[in-house]
């Protein structure tokens, strides 16, 4: 029997007869995120670039304590290496602009096709740039294998960006074991992983995974828009330069215009930052420490497995994330559009996502352009969504859509 977590998400209270399967886009949150967000504005509603004031001077412990809670979440021993950005899109952005000056042209930039756009798109905009080798693991007429990954680090690998889970397929990569293959190649090699999709689903521990870097997104884990989290080893942040400067980004202007940086981690956070956001990222960790990651993974494998045992009877299936055990369903009705098909779920109140997600190189793999129906599930769902899902697609007709195309 699955726990009910629905009971700490008021969009079913104002949604009773639908189903929220799109949590990989984002997540649903808690109440005691919602309450963060309009604390802040009713009782602070300071910018906490100055402690001209007693309220200013509290958003600023608070921001200081979520730094040191998000540092506690990730067993980060030193919590100045946690740095706030808008997102895991802005993170990368920020590491990738400053690792590819590092660069030669014989060097190589190891990636995977199933990358999120937000992890490829500034990866091939810097190769051209940079004359650098752009990467991807070879033999990918199927999902890129771990094996595959591995077997692509050679000599000249300087750096690996790979997302640790596909936010389209499911599958997962063991961010340990590359690691320490990596390391045995080349101990200097830049490892570079985003987490956007793993961390809210499972427990981790940066101490004890030798990353150089890694990101994430709070929206996508109870928290808010707008904040995402980003980890470096404190040896590449000192010598990163900020891409967003402003206000907060610098401790003085010399004369002759020298420019001398804030510490770290606040030249990286130029500008008002998403103050509201970083208190609410505060309530989610707490959220998600009372209800446990070890329980949120085992609450997700069992709803894995149920779905598995429910669509294996069912014809034209074309189910792509079979063989995994992650919270996020990728398939398609044969011979439809997933985006005709994904509109059909909508119709019956069950909200998932059409198309490819942002992978923008799956069809390399796939050797499908159109995409998929993905089916992302979280904490706040149960067996009886799950039963829901299967009964609409039992009950699905590809005459009905097929007429309308004609």
């Amino acid at each position: 029997m699955l726990k009910n977590y629905k009971k700490y998400f008021p969009w079913f209270l104002k949604n009773k007869s639908w189903i929220y399967a799109d949590s990989s886009a984002t997540s649903l949150k808690p109440k005691e995120v919602i309450n963060a967000v309009s604390e802040y504005y009713e009782k602070y509603c300071t910018n906490p670039h100055n402690n001209d004031s007693s309220l200013a001077s509290k958003v600023n412990e608070k921001i200081k304590s979520t730094r040191e809670l998000v540092a506690n979440f990730l067993n980060v021993k030193n919590s100045n290496q946690i740095i706030f950005s808008s997102g895991a899109t802005e993170s990368l952005n920020l590491i990738i602009n400053n690792v590819q000056l590092l660069l030669k042209p014989e060097d190589e930039v190891l990636i995977t096709y199933a990358e999120h756009s937000s992890n490829l798109i500034p990866w091939i905009e810097a190769s051209l740039k940079n004359k650098f080798k752009l990467i991807f693991p070879k033999d990918s007429s199927s999902f890129p294998s771990e094996q595959q990954l591995l077997n692509s680090i050679n000599k000249n690998t300087k750096i690996i960006s790979f997302t640790s889970a596909s936010n389209l397929f499911g599958y997962t990569f063991s961010i340990q074991n590359i690691v320490k293959f990596a390391r045995k190649k080349n101990p200097n090699i830049i490892i570079i992983v985003d987490a956007t999709q793993y961390i809210p689903h499972h427990p981790i521990n940066i101490d004890k995974l030798d990353v150089d870097f890694l990101v994430f997104s709070m929206h996508k884990m109870c928290g808010p828009s707008g904040v995402g989290i980003l980890f470096g080893k404190m040896k590449h942040l000192e010598k990163m330069t900020p891409m967003r400067l402003g206000g907060g980004t610098v401790s003085s202007v010399e004369k002759n215009l020298k420019i001398n940086y804030s510490p770290i981690p606040h030249r990286f956070e130029g500008g008002t930052p998403n103050t509201e956001g970083i208190l609410a990222t505060y309530s989610a960790i707490k959220f998600l420490q009372k209800i446990g990651m070890e329980n949120v993974e085992k609450h997700e494998i069992e709803l894995k497995k149920y779905f598995d045992k429910k669509i294996k009877d069912i014809k034209n299936i074309d189910y792509a994330s079979k063989d995994s055990l992650f919270p996020v369903i990728a398939l398609n009705y044969k011979g439809i559009n997933p985006q005709d098909f994904a509109n059909y779920f909508g119709k019956n109140k069950i909200i998932v996502r059409g198309g490819t997600a942002c992978v923008k190189l799956a069809y390399m793999f796939t050797g499908n352009k159109s995409g998929y129906v993905r089916i992302s599930l979280y904490i706040y769902n149960d067996f009886s969504d799950i039963d829901k899902i299967i009964n609409v697609i039992k009950k699905f007709k590809p005459s009905k859509i097929l007429e309308k195309i004609i």
